[in-house]
């Protein structure tokens, strides 16, 4: 019996400057060093809250498991509008959050009985006892996905000995009492968490409601709403880190992979110059400098980082890899310090490429980076625009072609750097900032901005960056802090998603500009897959939890796992080398092209190819839009 079912530097420096910078000098250009870390969701927020099941039987919530298609039964997903990769049943998540459920109806309470009545009783009454009391983290309007691990809340205002939390939506309704702390925070119950994500549409933005007590005075509830994409976050992040325990601690430099969800980053390599990175689209190949950074080497990812190519001089870093990790573009200038000309280079022999298309037409491209489909590149064009201006160029795999060489952006002021496609190639991702270096640390500026190599219109993107109307949401009043985005190679949940460096404020945990502005942290924001020219699509971010909380992380790529071959476990067709994940006889496994259409996440050419009548084919895979 067979069944089918969607699974679901710059920078010219005296070299003894960079090898005192490799190792000990507390800076982004090159290894820097930032001192200790803790790691985890929630790291630092003392007694912010208790869990446990509580007493149910007392409860009034419901949580409406899948309502607006938000879950999927047990196994894999399904596919539409709304629909998602839950990877288990929601009703067995609510059961394990303490909860109950009937007839696809959840109860959940959080109360581990350490508030009496009268308190219980006077915090859901609300008052106005403290008028400095509001949300810092998240922000309001975030969108998250799931997979996630929980967002810790964290406020602005007095200390709290209680607080009560409540989240609602359309299909769901979810009380907790939680003791206060000093700053308050409340990490949300993971399984709690989980739940509520999973039964939460499309459609179906969450309120978020809480309410504190403080010396006997009740403040709130005070309010915001989250939106939660259908689908769970996809791949690895590579980072680079400085001073991680986790890498031998203070002084330490390494480079980090963390997947969505995960409790804490695992060390890829580590040691004096393993930074300045790039990871290609599938998950093959990671780049680095080494060796003081003098060297560059290329790694095999599907062999355990395994050394594939040491290089004597810069070639490997910061390339611009191809998406199957075969080859990469050389950056020069702005990143790297031996101002060699920007040149296509096999990662595995080292070996340069002759290309007359490109070397005909540029001699140093820096930051490069390849469309996820490979028919593209876009780099900071030095030989025209001086670190000011970007460029594309179409690429054919086949004979090595570049052609139409086009500056898509260009700012007198600000240098652009850091460019990133889209993964339907439509649109960029860069950095504006002040400093040729790329980043904001060192009293340097810098926003996000989308453009397309079309109409070659940017735009900035205002709630990513913080901004809301004239000025800015954000609670420390600090953007211009962002750099270094790169984006997931597939959408999720009806959205693209980019992950950016910044140093603002991560609500009352770290404060702006951390460690005297070393410290940067990993964010996470949407995008809308339909952008339109001067209308924003983006989302305010959120902070990537699982990082080490003290340590220096920086530029991470977002890439796709290896794939698997036929045979082999999988969730979604995007985790598959063919492209296609179902059931067969009992068991999930990637296998070969099926009859009929491709779910989300399969496998197509063209948008006819999905069974969903709103699909887009993105970056060879089925994909569905938010709804408006």
């Amino acid at each position: 019996m067979t069944s089918r079912r969607a699974v679901g530097v710059w920078g010219a420096m005296a070299i003894a400057a960079a090898l005192g910078a490799a190792c000990s000098a507390s800076k982004e250009v090159g290894p820097g060093a930032t001192v200790g870390a803790t790691s985890g969701a929630g790291a630092g927020s003392g007694d912010a809250a208790s869990t446990g099941s509580g007493d149910a039987s007392s409860s009034d919530i419901s949580v409406g498991i899948g309502a607006g298609g938000g879950a999927a039964s047990s196994g894999a997903a399904t596919s539409g509008a709304g629909g998602g990769d839950a990877p288990e049943d929601a009703c067995t998540v609510c059961v394990e959050a303490g909860g109950t459920c009937t007839n696809g109806v959840c109860t959940i309470i959080d109360d581990d009985g350490k508030l009496d009545a009268g308190t219980k009783s006077a915090l859901e009454g609300g008052g106005n006892g403290d008028a400095s009391f509001r949300f810092v983290y998240p922000y309001d309007k975030t969108v998250f996905a799931r997979g996630l691990l929980p967002p810790t809340l964290q406020f602005e205002g007095s200390s709290a000995s209680a607080v009560y939390v409540r989240i609602t939506g359309a299909s769901y309704d979810y009380k907790g009492w939680f003791k206060g702390s000093s700053p308050l925070r409340v990490p949300l119950p993971p399984k709690a968490w989980e739940a509520m994500s999973l039964a939460a549409g499309a459609k179906d933005p969450i309120k978020v409601a809480v309410t504190k007590m403080s010396n006997g005075k009740v403040a709130g509830p005070i309010s915001e709403t989250w939106t939660i994409a259908q689908g769970n976050l996809k791949g690895t992040i590579y980072y680079e880190t400085y001073d991680s325990p986790l890498a031998g601690g203070p002084l330490s430099v390494g480079i980090m992979r963390l997947d969505p969800g995960a409790l804490q980053p695992t060390v890829v390599k580590k040691g004096c110059g393993n930074t300045c990175h790039t990871a290609s689209a599938d998950g093959s190949t990671l780049v680095s400098s080494t060796g003081f950074v003098l060297n560059s080497v290329s790694y095999d990812l599907k062999k355990g980082a395994a050394t594939m190519k040491v290089q004597p001089d810069q070639s490997f870093t910061y390339g611009g890899l191809y998406p199957d990790g075969k080859f990469l573009m050389s950056s020069t200038n702005y990143r790297t310090w031996a101002g060699l000309p920007s040149r296509l280079y096999d990662t595995k022999t080292g070996t340069k490429i002759p290309v007359a298309s490109w070397d005909s037409k540029v001699t140093n491209g820096g930051t490069p980076s390849f469309a996820p489909d490979g028919t593209a590149i876009v780099f900071n064009h030095e030989d025209t625009g001086g670190g000011h201006t970007l460029a594309t160029m179409g690429f054919q795999k086949q004979g090595l072609v570049f052609s139409n060489l086009q500056d898509i952006a260009n700012d007198p002021t600000y240098f652009l750097g850091w460019p990133a496609f889209t993964p339907d190639g439509k649109r960029v991702i860069y950095q504006a900032g002040t400093k040729e270096t790329f980043e904001t640390n060192d009293g340097a500026k810098g926003d996000l901005f989308m453009v397309s190599p079309v109409t070659k219109k940017p735009k900035r993107l205002e709630l990513l960056n913080g901004y809301s109307g004239n000025g800015s949401y954000l609670p420390a009043n600090d953007p211009q802090l962002n750099f270094a985005p790169t984006v997931l190679p597939v959408a999720v949940g009806g959205y693209f998603w980019v992950i950016f460096t910044s140093h603002r404020s991560y609500g009352n945990t770290l404060a702006s500009l951390d460690n005297n502005g070393q410290n940067g942290k990993l964010w996470v924001a949407a995008i809308d897959i339909d952008a339109t020219d001067g209308i924003d699509p983006s989302h305010p971010a959120f902070y990537l939890e699982g990082q080490e909380l003290t340590a220096n992380n920086l530029r991470g790529f977002w890439v796709l796992a290896p794939c698997k071959e036929v045979g082999q476990g999988c969730k979604t067709g995007d985790e598959c080398c063919g492209g296609y994940c179902y059931e067969v006889d009992g068991k999930v496994q990637c296998q070969p092209k099926p009859d009929g259409c491709a779910q989300e996440f399969e496998k197509c050419t063209k948008a006819a190819d999905c069974c969903d009548p709103s699909a887009e084919c993105i970056n060879g895979f089925c994909a569905i839009p938010a709804p408006k």
